[in-house]
């Protein structure tokens, strides 16, 4: 059959840039792609590629690499049949992918790692012609099934037929799994926690009408211009931005994502002996200024001195943490009065 749905064969290469392992192409473009040999102490099988086929209608396009956290590496791009001039295929109902597989191999081709995807991907019951590896969820745990580290490569071969012909196409993107993954672990010695510094409370009473800032050494807010936090009202809703002139920067605490909902604490929930390691935050996002934490509702806020403070040092100077306990509603200017319990490094 003569057919748009057959094309000449693309056996591309993913070239990543940055961090990310170079992955090479052959000179031969009918040549299937390099096979894994060898083997180590850890019981990794050589995959077992299929061969691509001489001319193909299967593309793929924006293949890499579509962001990394601690343990996952997510990737992008799009797999789809080139039908070409629908009227030249036999039956177009007919047209589809017949099979889809993600293989992981080291560059040492001695130890692999495991595909996954967030979307079952079905094939048997329905004629897919385009896969997103995005919409997917196409990923790999770093963390899981690698015995080593360094460059890997994602094979991935994808079959299609037209009701007639079998079409073979193999690409790859290449990723790195950091060499800290295959560090051996800290002594214990290193790795004990100090036990998080007490922490006193207070209770302060803010007015931006008449308040400007508040100083947590004396408990008080006050008309002075400086402050550990510092209030300015911008529009008429009671919006209320933080500042301070004593090199303290603010952010939301990040208990929520810690897994534990028994640590939300809130106005209403509150720690019985509070410490510093009462309320987590994420050194990323201190910020000063905070623009209008009134927003936030019923959460914890964190206040750090970058100077002073010194995590699992045992010490509590610089560290604090408050709560919008009582707020009233703002009068026809946009002042606020408001009620903060402030927990406070001794």
């Amino acid at each position: 059959m003569n057919s748009k749905f057959l094309t000449p064969l693309i056996f591309g290469c993913a070239l990543t840039m940055g961090a990310l392992s170079f992955v090479a192409c052959g000179d031969d473009s009918t040549s299937a792609p390099p096979m894994p040999s060898g083997s180590s102490s850890s019981t990794f099988v050589p995959t077992s590629f299929a061969q691509p086929t001489p001319q193909t209608a299967i593309r793929f396009e924006g293949l890499g690499i579509n962001g990394t956290t601690s343990s996952r590496v997510k990737f992008k791009g799009s797999i789809t049949i080139d039908l070409g001039d629908s009227n030249t295929v036999a039956n177009v109902d007919a047209v589809r992918f017949t099979d889809i597989k993600f293989d992981i191999v080291s560059k040492t081709q001695t130890s692999g790692g495991k595909a996954s995807t967030l979307v079952p991907l079905d094939l048997a019951s329905t004629n897919v012609t385009t896969v997103n590896l995005s919409e997917l969820g196409l990923y790999t745990n770093i963390d899981e099934d690698y015995t080593e580290c360094g460059d890997f490569t994602l094979y991935i071969t994808a079959k299609a037929f037209d009701g007639l012909i079998e079409s073979v196409s193999i690409d790859t993107v290449g990723f790195v799994r950091p060499e800290e993954k295959c560090r051996p672990p800290e002594s214990s010695s290193s790795e004990a926690k100090v036990p998080g510094a007490p922490l006193d409370s207070i209770s302060i009473v803010v007015n931006t009408k008449t308040d400007k800032c508040l100083s947590f050494a004396t408990g008080k807010a006050s008309a002075e211009t400086t402050g550990d936090v510092c209030f300015k009202t911008f529009g008429t809703n009671g919006n209320v931005q933080l500042s301070s002139t004593t090199g303290l920067k603010f952010a939301v605490y990040d208990n929520p994502n810690d897994g534990n909902r028994k640590t939300n604490y809130s106005k209403n929930w509150l720690p019985k002996e509070p410490t510093t390691d009462d309320f987590t935050y994420l050194e990323t996002a201190l910020k000063e200024p905070y623009p209008d934490f009134l927003n936030e509702v019923d959460v914890f806020f964190v206040a750090i001195n970058t100077a002073t403070y010194v995590p699992n040092t045992g010490s509590s100077t610089g560290f604090y943490a408050f709560v919008v306990s009582e707020q009233e509603a703002p009068d026809t200017n946009g002042d606020v009065k408001f009620t903060l319990l402030v927990y406070k490094g001794k």
